[in-house]
Protein backbone atom coordinates (compact mmCIF):
# COMPACT_ATOMS: atom_id res chain seq x y z
CA UNK A 1 0.00 0.00 0.00
CA UNK A 2 1.57 3.37 -0.98
CA UNK A 3 2.11 5.74 1.57
CA UNK A 4 1.93 9.47 1.26
CA UNK A 5 5.09 11.65 1.68
CA UNK A 6 5.38 15.57 2.13
CA UNK A 7 7.93 16.85 0.43
CA UNK A 8 9.55 20.75 1.65
CA UNK A 9 11.55 22.61 -0.40
CA UNK A 10 14.66 24.18 0.57
CA UNK A 11 13.29 26.87 2.69
CA UNK A 12 10.95 24.48 4.24
CA UNK A 13 8.03 25.67 2.54
CA UNK A 14 5.35 22.38 1.99
CA UNK A 15 5.37 21.94 -1.84
CA UNK A 16 1.73 21.17 -3.62
CA UNK A 17 2.46 17.75 -5.17
CA UNK A 18 1.38 14.37 -4.73
CA UNK A 19 4.15 12.08 -3.68
CA UNK A 20 3.74 8.63 -2.22
CA UNK A 21 6.18 6.03 -1.06
CA UNK A 22 5.55 2.57 -2.45
CA UNK A 23 7.70 -1.42 -2.15
CA UNK A 24 8.59 0.08 -6.01
CA UNK A 25 9.82 3.66 -4.86
CA UNK A 26 8.31 7.20 -5.22
CA UNK A 27 5.23 7.91 -7.35
CA UNK A 28 4.72 11.37 -8.60
CA UNK A 29 1.38 12.74 -9.47
CA UNK A 30 0.56 14.37 -12.61
CA UNK A 31 -0.30 17.86 -12.87
CA UNK A 32 -3.18 19.40 -14.03
CA UNK A 33 -5.52 22.55 -13.81
CA UNK A 34 -4.81 25.18 -12.01
CA UNK A 35 -4.67 24.01 -8.92
CA UNK A 36 -3.18 19.99 -8.61
CA UNK A 37 0.37 19.56 -7.90
CA UNK A 38 1.07 22.89 -8.88
CA UNK A 39 4.77 22.18 -7.69
CA UNK A 40 5.47 19.30 -9.72
CA UNK A 41 8.33 20.34 -11.25
CA UNK A 42 9.91 21.64 -8.05
CA UNK A 43 8.97 18.64 -6.52
CA UNK A 44 10.24 16.28 -9.45
CA UNK A 45 14.08 18.04 -9.38
CA UNK A 46 14.23 18.06 -6.19
CA UNK A 47 13.60 14.12 -5.74
CA UNK A 48 16.23 13.63 -8.52
CA UNK A 49 18.65 16.37 -6.84
CA UNK A 50 18.25 15.06 -3.11
CA UNK A 51 18.62 11.30 -4.18
CA UNK A 52 21.65 12.35 -6.33
CA UNK A 53 22.72 13.27 -3.00
CA UNK A 54 22.43 10.54 -1.43
CA UNK A 55 23.78 8.57 -4.09
CA UNK A 56 20.73 6.51 -4.54
CA UNK A 57 20.23 4.71 -7.82
CA UNK A 58 17.41 5.53 -9.87
CA UNK A 59 15.05 5.08 -12.91
CA UNK A 60 12.24 7.28 -13.76
CA UNK A 61 9.38 5.62 -15.35
CA UNK A 62 5.53 6.63 -17.18
CA UNK A 63 3.36 5.29 -14.80
CA UNK A 64 -0.18 7.15 -15.98
CA UNK A 65 -2.79 4.67 -15.81
CA UNK A 66 -3.25 4.56 -19.84
CA UNK A 67 0.10 2.78 -19.80
CA UNK A 68 0.13 0.91 -16.44
CA UNK A 69 -0.68 -2.25 -18.37
CA UNK A 70 2.47 -2.05 -20.60
CA UNK A 71 5.88 -3.75 -18.78
CA UNK A 72 7.95 -1.56 -16.83
CA UNK A 73 10.66 -1.43 -18.98
CA UNK A 74 8.81 -0.46 -22.33
CA UNK A 75 8.05 2.72 -19.95
CA UNK A 76 11.32 3.91 -18.80
CA UNK A 77 12.00 7.81 -19.88
CA UNK A 78 15.57 8.43 -20.97
CA UNK A 79 17.26 11.74 -19.96
CA UNK A 80 21.28 12.60 -18.83
CA UNK A 81 22.17 11.93 -15.74
CA UNK A 82 24.99 14.49 -15.78
CA UNK A 83 23.15 17.17 -16.76
CA UNK A 84 21.44 19.51 -14.27
CA UNK A 85 18.09 18.91 -12.63
CA UNK A 86 16.24 21.38 -14.73
CA UNK A 87 17.67 19.98 -18.02
CA UNK A 88 16.58 16.57 -17.39
CA UNK A 89 13.33 17.97 -16.17
CA UNK A 90 12.69 19.19 -19.56
CA UNK A 91 14.04 15.94 -21.10
CA UNK A 92 11.80 13.72 -19.17
CA UNK A 93 8.51 15.59 -20.20
CA UNK A 94 9.54 14.81 -23.70
CA UNK A 95 10.45 11.71 -23.40
CA UNK A 96 6.70 11.23 -21.34
CA UNK A 97 5.09 12.85 -23.62
CA UNK A 98 6.61 11.26 -27.40
CA UNK A 99 4.39 10.26 -29.65
CA UNK A 100 1.27 11.91 -27.75
CA UNK A 101 -0.67 14.77 -29.35
CA UNK A 102 0.16 16.89 -26.17
CA UNK A 103 3.82 18.20 -25.98
CA UNK A 104 3.66 19.51 -22.58
CA UNK A 105 1.64 17.54 -20.04
CA UNK A 106 3.20 16.69 -16.95
CA UNK A 107 1.92 13.21 -16.59
CA UNK A 108 2.58 10.84 -13.46
CA UNK A 109 5.56 9.24 -12.83
CA UNK A 110 7.29 6.18 -10.96
CA UNK A 111 11.16 7.12 -9.70
CA UNK A 112 11.95 3.50 -8.90
CA UNK A 113 14.84 2.72 -6.96
CA UNK A 114 15.48 -1.07 -6.50
CA UNK A 115 16.60 -2.34 -3.44
CA UNK A 116 15.66 0.62 -1.12
CA UNK A 117 13.67 0.62 1.69
CA UNK A 118 11.01 3.40 2.61
CA UNK A 119 12.86 4.46 5.76
CA UNK A 120 16.49 4.87 3.78
CA UNK A 121 14.19 7.26 1.50
CA UNK A 122 12.78 9.32 3.83
CA UNK A 123 15.74 9.79 5.57
CA UNK A 124 17.66 10.99 2.08
CA UNK A 125 14.59 13.04 0.59
CA UNK A 126 14.25 15.10 4.55
CA UNK A 127 18.09 14.97 4.72
CA UNK A 128 17.26 19.07 3.83
CA UNK A 129 15.08 19.36 6.70
CA UNK A 130 17.62 20.94 9.40
CA UNK A 131 17.75 23.87 7.06
CA UNK A 132 14.23 24.98 8.29
CA UNK A 133 15.57 26.07 11.17
CA UNK A 134 18.26 28.01 10.04
CA UNK A 135 18.60 31.60 10.96
CA UNK A 136 19.48 34.17 7.97
CA UNK A 137 23.11 35.17 8.50
CA UNK A 138 23.48 39.13 9.00
CA UNK A 139 24.58 41.83 6.71
CA UNK A 140 27.06 42.29 8.72
CA UNK A 141 28.62 38.48 8.41
CA UNK A 142 27.63 38.16 4.79
CA UNK A 143 29.82 41.01 3.87
CA UNK A 144 32.50 39.56 4.87
CA UNK A 145 32.81 37.72 1.61
CA UNK A 146 35.12 39.48 -0.50
CA UNK A 147 35.97 39.31 -4.26
CA UNK A 148 38.81 36.84 -3.67
CA UNK A 149 36.14 34.29 -1.71
CA UNK A 150 34.04 34.96 -5.02
CA UNK A 151 36.37 34.48 -7.56
CA UNK A 152 38.06 30.56 -5.39
CA UNK A 153 34.32 30.02 -6.05
CA UNK A 154 33.96 29.81 -9.35
CA UNK A 155 36.93 28.68 -10.39
CA UNK A 156 35.59 25.71 -7.87
CA UNK A 157 32.50 25.18 -9.92
CA UNK A 158 34.45 25.78 -13.43
CA UNK A 159 36.74 23.13 -11.95
CA UNK A 160 33.42 20.36 -11.93
CA UNK A 161 33.17 20.54 -8.28
CA UNK A 162 29.49 21.31 -6.86
CA UNK A 163 27.88 23.25 -4.09
CA UNK A 164 25.30 20.07 -3.39
CA UNK A 165 23.14 22.09 -0.75
CA UNK A 166 21.69 24.43 -3.61
CA UNK A 167 19.59 23.89 -6.14
CA UNK A 168 20.44 25.20 -9.60
CA UNK A 169 19.38 27.97 -10.67
CA UNK A 170 15.57 28.68 -11.93
CA UNK A 171 15.66 32.56 -12.99
CA UNK A 172 18.95 34.21 -13.07
CA UNK A 173 22.29 32.84 -13.99
CA UNK A 174 25.94 34.56 -12.90
CA UNK A 175 28.03 35.15 -15.92
CA UNK A 176 31.91 34.76 -15.94
CA UNK A 177 34.24 36.77 -18.23
CA UNK A 178 33.67 33.79 -20.81
CA UNK A 179 29.84 33.97 -20.22
CA UNK A 180 29.98 30.86 -18.69
CA UNK A 181 26.37 30.60 -16.40
CA UNK A 182 26.83 29.45 -13.13
CA UNK A 183 23.92 29.40 -10.46
CA UNK A 184 24.15 32.36 -8.30
CA UNK A 185 23.47 30.32 -5.36
CA UNK A 186 25.84 28.01 -5.19
CA UNK A 187 28.79 30.34 -6.22
CA UNK A 188 28.22 32.65 -3.17
CA UNK A 189 27.60 29.76 -0.99
CA UNK A 190 30.86 28.19 -1.72
CA UNK A 191 32.16 31.56 -1.23
CA UNK A 192 30.56 32.32 2.21
CA UNK A 193 31.66 28.45 3.24
CA UNK A 194 35.49 29.95 2.18
CA UNK A 195 34.48 33.34 4.36
CA UNK A 196 33.27 32.35 7.27
CA UNK A 197 34.14 28.17 7.23
CA UNK A 198 30.74 27.06 7.93
CA UNK A 199 28.79 24.66 5.93
CA UNK A 200 26.18 27.32 3.76
CA UNK A 201 22.49 25.87 3.09
CA UNK A 202 19.99 28.15 1.57
CA UNK A 203 18.26 29.71 4.51
CA UNK A 204 21.35 31.38 5.29
CA UNK A 205 20.91 34.04 2.79
CA UNK A 206 18.37 35.50 0.41
CA UNK A 207 19.41 36.00 -3.81
CA UNK A 208 18.09 38.69 -6.18
CA UNK A 209 18.43 42.39 -6.74
CA UNK A 210 18.75 44.86 -3.94
CA UNK A 211 20.04 41.66 -1.71
CA UNK A 212 23.95 41.47 -0.81
CA UNK A 213 24.42 38.40 -2.58
CA UNK A 214 23.66 39.70 -6.07
CA UNK A 215 25.60 43.25 -5.10
CA UNK A 216 28.65 41.52 -3.81
CA UNK A 217 28.80 39.10 -6.77
CA UNK A 218 28.53 41.68 -9.44
CA UNK A 219 30.88 43.17 -7.34
CA UNK A 220 33.41 40.50 -7.71
CA UNK A 221 32.83 41.12 -11.67
CA UNK A 222 29.66 38.23 -12.37
CA UNK A 223 27.20 39.24 -14.64
CA UNK A 224 23.51 38.72 -13.37
CA UNK A 225 20.83 37.80 -16.06
CA UNK A 226 17.47 36.35 -15.86
CA UNK A 227 17.41 32.89 -17.30
CA UNK A 228 15.91 32.22 -20.73
CA UNK A 229 12.48 31.91 -20.30
CA UNK A 230 12.35 33.15 -16.61
CA UNK A 231 11.14 36.20 -15.37
CA UNK A 232 12.79 39.08 -16.66
CA UNK A 233 11.63 41.59 -14.11
CA UNK A 234 13.67 41.63 -10.35
CA UNK A 235 11.25 40.91 -7.44
CA UNK A 236 12.46 44.33 -6.10
CA UNK A 237 13.70 47.73 -7.37
CA UNK A 238 14.53 50.73 -5.09
CA UNK A 239 13.12 54.52 -5.21
CA UNK A 240 16.87 55.83 -6.60
CA UNK A 241 16.07 53.27 -9.68
CA UNK A 242 12.64 54.88 -10.68
CA UNK A 243 14.33 58.36 -10.32
CA UNK A 244 17.37 57.39 -12.56
CA UNK A 245 14.62 55.86 -14.77
CA UNK A 246 13.06 58.81 -15.21
CA UNK A 247 15.87 61.16 -16.11
CA UNK A 248 17.62 59.20 -18.27
CA UNK A 249 14.55 58.77 -20.24
CA UNK A 250 15.69 55.29 -22.05
CA UNK A 251 14.61 54.02 -25.38
CA UNK A 252 11.47 51.24 -24.84
CA UNK A 253 14.31 48.36 -26.50
CA UNK A 254 16.51 50.19 -23.12
CA UNK A 255 13.47 49.29 -20.79
CA UNK A 256 13.03 46.00 -21.71
CA UNK A 257 16.88 45.88 -20.86
CA UNK A 258 16.60 47.49 -17.25
CA UNK A 259 13.96 45.01 -16.52
CA UNK A 260 16.17 42.54 -17.05
CA UNK A 261 18.79 44.51 -14.73
CA UNK A 262 18.13 47.29 -13.29
CA UNK A 263 21.83 48.71 -12.61
CA UNK A 264 22.24 48.54 -16.36
CA UNK A 265 20.59 52.09 -16.07
CA UNK A 266 24.04 52.92 -14.23
CA UNK A 267 25.62 52.10 -17.47
CA UNK A 268 23.62 53.71 -19.60
CA UNK A 269 23.86 56.56 -17.51
CA UNK A 270 27.73 56.37 -17.97
CA UNK A 271 28.00 55.64 -21.31
CA UNK A 272 25.79 58.75 -22.31
CA UNK A 273 28.18 61.26 -20.07
CA UNK A 274 29.29 63.48 -23.09
CA UNK A 275 32.66 64.72 -21.98
CA UNK A 276 33.59 61.20 -21.61
CA UNK A 277 32.51 59.95 -24.62
CA UNK A 278 34.15 63.42 -26.60
CA UNK A 279 37.48 62.72 -25.19
CA UNK A 280 37.11 58.78 -25.93
CA UNK A 281 36.34 60.10 -29.84
CA UNK A 282 39.45 62.58 -30.08
CA UNK A 283 41.87 59.90 -28.45
CA UNK A 284 40.69 57.24 -30.35
CA UNK A 285 40.86 59.79 -33.69
CA UNK A 286 44.21 60.48 -32.87
CA UNK A 287 45.47 57.36 -32.35
CA UNK A 288 43.79 55.42 -35.65
CA UNK A 289 43.17 58.61 -37.75
CA UNK A 290 39.55 57.99 -37.70
CA UNK A 291 36.40 56.61 -36.06
CA UNK A 292 35.19 52.99 -37.05
CA UNK A 293 33.56 50.00 -35.01
CA UNK A 294 35.80 48.13 -32.84
CA UNK A 295 34.15 45.33 -33.63
CA UNK A 296 33.11 45.00 -36.68
CA UNK A 297 35.38 47.62 -38.16
CA UNK A 298 32.79 49.24 -40.26
CA UNK A 299 33.94 53.28 -41.26
CA UNK A 300 30.38 54.55 -41.52
CA UNK A 301 32.68 58.01 -42.70
CA UNK A 302 33.05 56.27 -45.78
CA UNK A 303 29.18 55.40 -46.68
CA UNK A 304 27.77 58.97 -45.16
CA UNK A 305 30.50 61.43 -45.05
CA UNK A 306 32.77 63.29 -41.82
CA UNK A 307 29.71 64.72 -40.35
CA UNK A 308 26.53 62.12 -40.47
CA UNK A 309 29.00 59.11 -40.02
CA UNK A 310 30.88 60.07 -37.29
CA UNK A 311 27.16 60.05 -35.33
CA UNK A 312 27.24 56.54 -36.00
CA UNK A 313 30.16 55.77 -33.34
CA UNK A 314 28.39 54.96 -30.23
CA UNK A 315 30.91 55.35 -26.56
CA UNK A 316 30.37 51.59 -24.95
CA UNK A 317 31.65 50.97 -21.10
CA UNK A 318 33.19 47.55 -21.51
CA UNK A 319 36.08 47.36 -19.22
CA UNK A 320 34.82 48.24 -15.04
CA UNK A 321 31.39 46.86 -14.36
CA UNK A 322 29.40 50.09 -14.06
CA UNK A 323 26.59 48.30 -12.09
CA UNK A 324 29.14 48.00 -9.05
CA UNK A 325 31.44 50.84 -9.42
CA UNK A 326 31.87 52.26 -5.74
CA UNK A 327 31.04 56.02 -5.19
CA UNK A 328 33.60 58.44 -6.81
CA UNK A 329 34.86 56.36 -9.03
CA UNK A 330 36.79 57.91 -12.03
CA UNK A 331 36.33 56.47 -15.45
CA UNK A 332 39.09 56.65 -18.21
CA UNK A 333 38.66 56.32 -22.20
CA UNK A 334 41.13 53.34 -21.81
CA UNK A 335 37.64 51.83 -20.03
CA UNK A 336 35.58 52.74 -22.91
CA UNK A 337 35.34 51.12 -26.54
CA UNK A 338 33.94 52.88 -29.81
CA UNK A 339 31.32 50.85 -31.70
CA UNK A 340 28.49 51.56 -34.45
CA UNK A 341 25.05 51.85 -33.15
CA UNK A 342 24.28 48.10 -34.10
CA UNK A 343 27.20 46.67 -32.60
CA UNK A 344 26.42 48.47 -28.96
CA UNK A 345 22.81 47.90 -29.40
CA UNK A 346 23.51 44.16 -30.55
CA UNK A 347 26.11 43.87 -27.07
CA UNK A 348 23.59 45.27 -24.80
CA UNK A 349 20.98 42.73 -25.71
CA UNK A 350 23.41 40.28 -25.51
CA UNK A 351 24.37 41.46 -21.71
CA UNK A 352 20.35 41.02 -20.52
CA UNK A 353 20.15 37.59 -22.44
CA UNK A 354 23.08 36.57 -20.83
CA UNK A 355 24.78 35.42 -24.35
CA UNK A 356 27.57 37.85 -23.75
CA UNK A 357 29.50 39.22 -20.80
CA UNK A 358 31.27 42.37 -20.06
CA UNK A 359 35.05 42.53 -20.92
CA UNK A 360 37.14 41.52 -17.92
CA UNK A 361 40.37 44.16 -17.13
CA UNK A 362 43.25 43.97 -18.73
Amino acid sequence: MAEHLNLRSDSGSMLNATTELSPDGITLHSRSGTDRNRDYRQALELLMGRLDRARIPYEIYLDSRPVQHIPLTQRRLAFDRGAPTSTRFDQLVRAMNAGSASHGAWRRLLIATPGRGSEELVAALNANAARTTIERLPTSQLRQITSSHIHKAVARLLAGEDAPNFNPSRDYDALTDDGVPLAPKKVFGLALEEALGIEAFPGHFSAGWNQVCFELLETAGLWIVPKTGGDPRPRSRSAEVDVELTELAPTEEERSWIEGNPKIVSHLRRERQPGLAKQKRAKFIAEHGRLFCEDCKIDPVERYGPEAGNACIEVHHHRVHVGSMKPGHITVTDDLKCLCANCHRVLHRKLTLGLAAMDSPT
